[in-house]
């Protein structure tokens, strides 16, 4: 990878910020005006000369499929869907080799029990669907949130059955999709039942089974998961423990689970003893997994004294396990005012985002300072969500550290959770891009770095 390029749109807020001077080779071009149509969720996906846009309005019962032409920046094309079912859930959007396919639930009622899984696909070059909706899952039985994620529902406001319940996996060549599901618990039942489902990209069914997860679901927590190549199902899981004293702590698992397992294999992962934060995983080629996570030296929580990668056989095995430590120098890049690690005062949370495996077999890791709390108030109080710097590495192929670059940047959001805020990136020609919403402010006037 030859460099790094940040491309930062700036948001004008302001009359007065807007009379900044900007480059004199900074040009932009404005579109025909468009009525913005405003969802729930949104996805965009484009073939580089024209993007169609998803938007999913459940209240309404909607789908709205958005067409522009990006040469000639304009909107060629707009069609509503309101012929979902009743009460429908929007599942995900999945690109399988140049096909898009929009997913939604649906839930029978009471009188049926049943949760059913559909699928449309969407016809990129006239911006509509193409055909009707297809059954691809029908479940007797109540389903629940496949990774426990109580806040979700509670922030929307949404009933049990309006949560989404599907997880949705393509695997990196795009030749297998994998749909999970969890069954929901009831009465004294403590070990999840997982029923995972993969298929080929024209939706033939090549392998299904179910699962008990051996271990109580409120000591698990699933981190990360994803579908190989082959069909091989790979899920990182976080177990609680504790320790004669009563105190928790926690280790990492990786569970294995393919047409010719009918139980999960279960490998350890050994990070010796250090503490961690967010961890990812990600397929480094047809024989290797790779592992990926910030850590700690203490339980202090004063933010990453580095990362580590671990990269792991498909049948369990430690390849490798190698940590790179993160300079005071590095850390404290770009904030209005440096923090020594010696006084235990919080960095900002460091989770990693993405694994980026290059052409070149090197590796690019990219984390982001994110945190958020709660504040009181007369009307019942609100959440700050705060998208802040993003750290870029890059290990050479032979496993060596070759750079580590910080990019500043500062959003802040409340109750909407991510909205805007946080960072997209693309690779053309070997280079990494990155794109952000800033506030001219921080044009007119940049933090200046202090380093202790």
């Amino acid at each position: 990878m030859k460099k790094i390029i940040t491309i930062v749109l700036l948001l004008a807020v302001t009359f007065t910020f807007a009379q900044v001077t900007l480059s004199p080779d900074y040009d932009y071009k404005v579109s025909e005006p468009y009525r913005v149509v405003d969802a729930r969720s949104k996805e965009y996906f484009s073939d580089g000369k024209s993007v169609l846009s998803l938007k999913v309005k459940p209240k309404k019962n909607q789908i709205l499929l958005q067409k522009y032409d990006v040469q000639n920046m304009k909107e060629i094309g707009k069609k509503y869907y309101n012929d979902l079912p009743k009460n429908f859930v929007y599942e995900g959007l999945v690109e399988t080799q140049g096909k898009y396919y929009f997913f939604y639930s649906s839930w029978s009622g009471k009188k049926t029990k049943q949760e059913r899984l559909y699928y449309r696909e969407i016809d990129f070059k006239s911006g509509t669907f193409k055909g009707e909706a297809k059954k691809l899952i029908d479940y007797n039985g109540r389903l629940t949130n496949f990774y426990r994620t109580k806040s979700y529902h509670f922030t929307l406001g949404m009933k049990n059955e309006n949560v989404p319940k599907f997880n949705i996996l393509v695997s990196k060549d795009k030749s297998k999709i994998l749909i999970q599901y969890l069954k929901k618990l009831e009465g004294k039942e403590v070990l999840d039942i997982i029923d995972v489902n993969v298929f080929d990209i024209s939706f033939n069914k090549i392998w299904s089974k179910t699962y008990t997860i051996p271990y109580h679901w409120r000591k698990m927590t699933m981190v990360d998961n994803l579908i190989d190549n082959e069909g091989n199902i790979f899920m990182l899981t976080s177990i609680m423990n504790k320790s004669k004293k009563g105190e928790e702590y926690y280790h990492l698992e990786l569970f294995k689970m393919n047409n010719n397992l009918n139980k999960i294999a279960i490998t350890p992962i050994q990070l010796d003893n250090i503490f961690i934060d967010i961890v990812i995983l990600n397929q480094l080629n047809k024989k290797e997994l790779i592992l990926a996570g910030y850590y700690q030296n203490t339980v202090d929580n004063n933010g990453p004294n580095g990362f580590f990668i671990q990269k792991i056989s498909k049948t369990g095995e430690l390849i490798s396990n190698k940590k790179y430590e993160i300079s005071a120098e590095i850390i404290n890049q770009y904030k209005r005012k440096a923090i020594k690690k010696k006084k235990g005062k919080p960095y900002d949370e460091f989770a990693i985002n993405h694994i980026i495996i290059n052409t070149d077999n090197s590796i690019t890791i990219v984390g982001e300072a994110y945190y958020s709390y709660s504040v009181s108030s007369p009307d019942g109080g609100y959440s700050l969500h705060y998208y802040n710097d993003i750290l870029v590495s890059k290990i050479k192929p032979n496993g060596d550290l070759d750079w580590i670059k910080k990019i500043p940047k500062r959003q802040r959001g409340s109750n909407n959770g991510q909205g805007g805020m946080s960072y997209t990136y693309f690779k053309r020609n070997d280079n990494l891009y990155f794109t952000y919403i800033d506030n001219i402010k921080n044009y007119c006037c940049p933090i200046k770095p202090k380093i202790s």
